[in-house]
């Protein structure tokens, strides 16, 4: 006799196997238990239908309710979720979608997912004292020759999306509110954007390249110096007159917002 994990094991197999699948096991007392293991399934994934539709909005309202349903059973039998809460639920599925063959001809639908799963993590993350005033004050007491070596902790909402495509614009004009010219030009050039919570909800800003390398480094961990770097590299790349990076400018614009929430001394 099979013993209860192997059960369980059994059951979870059969939830995710095609719909026309006789189950591994047999239910005592049935004939058919492929049609009940089908009641199951059909409530198991219209959860996470549900789920990744209110994580997705835009993704949805750009491919219909069809098209991601059936994505989302695609992506849900690859790759099941790994705990019990579903509102923590879909992080690579960008990254499904961007090797999905039916979403071949959206090529900016993987990085209309990543923002708004940028804009889901922001508004789950951990509230953390936001006190611009100290970070500047510790800041003017660092000895000058060791300021190259200091780390910046960037507050837990924080989250940076880039993309060739105007993903920004992409979502704004899919948003229930938004009213006006709803037309969005592909080539309009790429975007570099800081998701953040603040206090009436998460904003989205774009960035300059130099901004958004210089932030992607210190929230790896990287020293000012390196952090620096990473932006003058990002702007020369960009080979534009008006992308010059402003290290001070940067630094008082991101305390001052309480994107940079910390500093330490190496």
């Amino acid at each position: 006799m099979p013993s209860l994990r192997e059960l369980q094991r059994s059951f979870a197999g059969a939830m995710f196997a095609s719909e026309d699948s006789e189950p591994a096991f047999a239910i005592a007392g049935s004939a058919r238990a492929a049609e009940r293991i089908a009641i199951y399934r059909n409530a198991v994934f219209a959860n996470y239908r549900n789920a990744l539709g209110a994580t997705y909005p835009v993704v949805r309202r750009l491919v219909g309710a069809p098209f991601f349903n059936t994505a989302v059973d695609a992506f849900v039998r690859g790759h099941p979720s790994a705990s019990g809460d579903l509102n923590v639920y879909g992080d690579v599925f960008a990254d499904f979608l961007a090797s999905y063959p039916y979403a071949a001809d959206l090529p900016y639908l993987p990085d209309v997912a990543r923002l708004e799963w940028a804009i889901d993590e922001a508004q789950r993350a951990a509230d953390v004292p936001r006190n611009p005033e100290a970070v500047l004050v510790a800041l003017s007491a660092v000895p000058s020759d060791q300021v190259a070596a200091l780390r910046f902790r960037v507050d837990p909402s924080c989250r940076l999306v880039a993309s060739s495509f105007p993903i920004l614009r992409i979502w704004q004009v899919n948003q229930p509110d938004h009213e006006g010219d709803d037309r969005v030009d592909l080539d309009a050039g790429a975007d570099a954007m800081l998701v953040r919570r603040e206090a009436n909800g998460v904003s989205l800003s774009q960035l300059a390249p130099g901004e958004h390398a210089f932030l992607a480094a210190l929230v790896k961990g990287a020293p000012l110096s390196a952090a620096m770097d990473a932006a003058q590299a990002a702007d020369a790349a960009q080979a534009a007159a008006d992308a010059a990076f402003d290290l001070g400018a940067s630094l008082r614009k991101h305390i001052a917002s309480g994107t940079i929430s910390e500093l330490a001394v190496s």
